[in-house]
């Protein structure tokens, strides 16, 4: 710790020549200069002292007929030393110290974490019509009422805190749990078929059950009763009927790509840079990103520190120019096209199913392929129906 001190104020190792060196060491400890590290090096004292102090022992040096010389000088003053007199260089160190101590008053970035059902976007855009938004002074932000607004207008926003971190507004969102969608097991029901199939599964969650696995059923016919009769009560009871019925069903596919494709065509690429200083862009490069007929993305580099933003950094903005072309596809070439678009529309369409069979026919024409087929599919079929009772006036 000491020596930390001693590099703070800094120090000074000094050769005593040519006087008398006990008269000279006898007067710094009469004057209160204190002298450390004191040997004798080729018939010459040799020792350091405060840097504050050296002018005053030059001088009571010369009292005892000697002179000092330095031999290293050490300590964070030095530097500065050399600048004393450039006071351009000083001004602009306090002015530059000024200006990010005023700017840092300012929110410069705003992080959202714990949102998943609630957008980014949609809570930005809510904070900026609140007064929070990138630009605004701290003092002028008020959290609490934000906070409040924003759980009174977000059915999914449990809890909201905006945290104060330097320039950045870090908002911590925590969402409200979904609650899972009971169904309406409310007055009498049967499940019927929805479509042609043959049963593979059959599960009765309530009710009685009328098809059983490996019947062979078409739509409208009845898999599960709502209505029974007990040995116990007189008359017909009722039942909401719940189950899941999983049948092996045919479906059409028919599908339809031209021949005649519009493609991009990418012709040049270009990088441009701007320096973000506090709000202010300051491009670093000449023209700009053409956003007519080009696919433009942005990186930003910022500067951090203690792991937080500052808007100090460097946004790169790409721009990928293009043309729009138009081909007519070969044979082979509409074929490759015609395979990829049956996945894709087969993962849409039968999503909620289990495919075990599909035939598929490719007719290529001038102008496009007409695809038709039949999947065989595995699916729930069972639908709830409302059972309507007539209630009869008693005479």
């Amino acid at each position: 710790m000491v020596n930390f001190f001693r590099w703070i104020i800094g120090f000074v190792r000094f050769r005593f020549e040519n006087g008398f060196k006990d008269g000279f060491l006898n007067s710094c400890y009469e004057q209160q200069l204190a002298v450390r590290n004191i040997c004798i090096v080729d018939e010459c004292l040799v020792a350091e002292c405060a840097a504050g102090h050296y002018l005053r022992l030059c001088r009571v040096a010369r009292q005892h007929g000697g002179r000092l010389r330095i031999i290293r000088k050490r300590g964070i003053i030095f530097p500065f030393l050399k600048i004393k007199n450039r006071f351009g260089l000083l001004a602009g160190a306090v002015a530059f110290a000024v200006i990010v101590s005023f700017l840092s008053g300012f929110v410069w970035h705003i992080d959202v974490a714990g949102n998943s059902r609630i957008t980014e976007n949609e809570i930005k855009a809510f904070l900026s019509d609140n007064g929070l938004s990138e630009g605004v002074y701290w003092d002028n932000v008020d959290k609490d009422k934000i906070e409040n607004l924003m759980m009174a207008c977000f059915d999914d926003c449990a809890w909201v805190h905006i945290n104060e971190l330097g320039t950045t507004a870090r908002v911590e969102v925590s969402e409200t749990r979904v609650k899972p969608e009971l169904a309406d097991t409310s007055g009498a029901a049967n499940l019927k078929a929805v479509q042609d199939g043959v049963i593979v599964k059959a599960t009765v969650y309530d009710g009685w059950g009328v098809a059983q696995k490996g019947d062979a059923v078409t739509k409208g016919d009845l898999l599960i009763s709502g209505v029974y009769e007990s040995e116990l009560k007189k008359g017909n009871q009722f039942a909401h009927a719940r189950g899941e019925y999983i049948a092996q069903v045919t479906e059409p596919f028919e599908l339809v790509v031209s021949r005649k494709q519009s493609y991009k065509s990418y012709t040049t690429n270009s990088k441009h840079k701007t320096l973000a200083f506090f709000g202010i862009d300051i491009p670093l490069t000449f023209g700009r990103a053409d956003s007519g007929s080009a696919d433009i993305s942005t990186h930003a580099e910022y500067l951090k520190i203690n792991g937080n933003n500052i808007p100090v950094g460097i946004v790169t903005t790409s721009a990928s120019n293009y043309v729009v072309a138009d081909k007519t596809l070969s044979d082979r070439e509409l074929t490759a096209l015609c395979e990829k678009e049956i996945e894709r529309k087969l993962k849409a369409q039968f999503s909620d199913c289990e495919i075990v069979k599909k035939k598929i026919d490719i007719n290529l024409t001038a102008d496009s392929a007409q695809v038709n087929g039949k999947i065989t599919c595995l699916k729930n079929i069972g639908e709830e129906v409302p059972i309507k009772i007539k209630k009869t006036k008693k005479k």
